[in-house]
């Protein structure tokens, strides 16, 4: 009697983690990066830019909470992998986007970096203008990928030429239900891929 209320109650506990695996949130990911560059020598990071330049567009996508929640669980993903913050001269500098619905009516004299697009940066103000000459061909601007979707780029600040890209399709929900714990396991999912695996 006794094993039979043991068999059960593992069978219980069995079906209650697929439940919860199944229910867990999972992000699909993608990267590429500069075939010649050298990982190896990056060992610090910074942002590509602190603050947005102009002051922020109050529109449907602004949302102060996300920035954070970005910066914080990159800072805290990266400082796990063994890259220390550097805000003066890193041998990285970080830019993210999210890409939000770029139907809305934008504001022409709301200038942004030419050939990355629309996205959240677009909306905070913030200026990513950096180069991806040596990118393979796989290189997107931001409004080409689905509403949601993370985009974390790292930058070498010595030639301002992207050489890593990761890519979270469509992992953030803008109609809300955004928290510090959902975009952590999406910006964890994402950097876990850095740095490449050369084949």
């Amino acid at each position: 009697m006794n094993l039979f209320t043991n068999k059960c109650k593992l069978l219980l506990w069995a079906l209650a983690l697929l439940i919860l695996a199944g229910c867990a949130p999972t992000v699909s990911v993608t990267t590429d990066y500069d075939r010649s560059a050298n990982f190896s020598q990056y060992q610090t990071f910074g942002f590509y830019q602190e603050r947005p330049m102009e002051p922020r567009d109050a529109s449907v996508n602004f949302n102060e909470s996300l920035d954070m929640y970005l910066r914080n669980a990159i800072r805290e993903t990266l400082n796990n992998q063994g890259l220390r913050f550097e805000s003066t001269d890193p041998d990285l500098k970080v830019a993210y986007d999210v890409a939000v619905d770029t139907e809305i009516e934008v504001n022409t004299n709301y200038a942004f970096a030419p050939g990355f697009g629309y996205g959240y940066s677009y909306w905070y103000g913030y200026r990513y203008n950096y180069g991806f000459t040596n990118f393979p061909t796989t290189y997107k601007t931001i409004n080409q990928y689905k509403e949601g979707t993370v985009v974390v780029d790292l930058i070498n600040p010595d030639t301002n030429e992207l050489v890593w890209r990761g890519i979270g399709e469509a992992a953030v929900d803008m109609s809300g239900g955004i928290d510090q714990e959902r975009i952590n396991t999406i910006i964890s999912e994402i950097l876990q891929k850095y740095p490449p695996t050369r084949s």
